[in-house]
């Protein structure tokens, strides 16, 4: 009886080392409570993939290629992507919910791009030259295949096909994207993919964000005061706060046939 314990520990030590030796089966799969040991496919390996370098795409190599699909007339019927939002134009808005669409750029964030540089004035020009409801400057129209700049249609196409290059050039980096929309993405790329250091395109992130998240917050609606037309026009005849100041506010107000729009004071 004393040379008991001395076989039974060699019995198990024999099993325990044929259990190992078996490649089909693993411990951290063998059932304890019915002693049963399950049997599992060896682990897959991926094979791996070799990653090619990215292409470092700037304004002098890159070429707007058009797109085949139609410019289609979205109808007043469709804006819902704009969250009870308007310009105070129906086919704008249309225009705005189509180009984003079609270029895979937020609605809401184009409309916050356009209410920022031209407070939806279609003939608002720049000291600097730029033109139209998305301000495109001439030389980043022709880039981006506008043929007539003061086209509404046409301008919120261009503007909506540079924000798509400069998300696709920044990896979807709004903050950087806008950066590039105000001062050239040649700037944003000098400082090290950051937003440059100017106090005006600073500036100019600061409120394009603000405008996004406010109408894209479902309070806004909630709390928007209501404006008369002759509130919304006299709100809309002021002058813009210029980029080189603080904008104190922005906020929503309710216009008289239900509809939502950003007003600055």
């Amino acid at each position: 009886m004393k040379n008991f314990p001395l076989t039974l520990s060699i019995i198990l030590l024999s099993a325990l080392s044929a259990f190992a030796q078996s490649g089909s089966y693993r411990v951290d799969n063998f059932d304890f409570t019915n002693a049963v040991k399950i049997q599992t496919p060896p682990p897959v390996t991926k094979p791996l993939v070799k990653q090619r370098g990215k292409r470092l795409v700037t304004a002098r190599n890159f070429e707007y290629a058009p797109s085949n699909l139609p410019m289609v007339r979205t109808t007043s019927m469709d804006v819902a992507p704009l969250s009870g939002f308007t310009t105070g134009d129906a086919n704008i808005d249309g225009y705005i919910v189509d180009s984003g669409h079609r270029n895979s750029v937020d609605p809401l964030l184009l409309y916050s791009i356009m209410h920022q540089e031209s407070t939806f004035k279609a003939r608002a020009m720049s000291n600097k030259g730029a033109r139209g409801l998305m301000q495109l400057m001439p030389g980043t129209a022709a880039r981006f295949g506008v043929s007539s700049i003061w086209d509404p249609r046409q301008n919120i196409e261009g503007g909506a096909r540079y924000m798509r290059f400069l998300l696709d050039q920044f990896d979807g980096d709004v903050p950087l994207a806008l950066a590039g929309y105000n001062a050239g993405e040649g700037a944003v790329m000098k400082y090290g993919n950051r937003i440059p250091p100017y106090s005006e395109t600073q500036e100019y992130v600061r409120r394009i964000s603000r405008r996004y998240n406010l109408i894209r917050d479902p309070l806004s609606a909630r709390a928007a005061n209501h404006f008369s037309r002759e509130q919304v026009a006299l709100a809309q005849r002021k002058e813009p706060t210029p980029l080189n100041m603080y904008e104190r506010t922005v906020f929503a107000v309710r216009l008289p046939d239900g509809r939502l729009q950003l007003i600055t004071q």
